[in-house]
């Protein structure tokens, strides 16, 4: 893993002051489930779009 530049650091800086952003709380593996479930969720909307046209 690479070191983040300044500019990096104060995006991050910048962001983290935001109380809505995400700031690393979740645990990798929950955040990888969520993206998966989402990912289900998305084809599932499409297949019902297009079985519903």
């Amino acid at each position: 893993m690479r070191t983040p530049t300044s500019y990096e650091l104060a995006i991050l800086r910048g962001l983290q002051r935001l109380s809505h952003v995400y700031q690393g709380t979740v645990h990798p593996a929950t955040v990888a489930e969520r993206r998966a479930r989402n990912r289900r969720a998305r084809k599932s909307r499409r297949i019902n779009r297009k079985a519903a046209a």
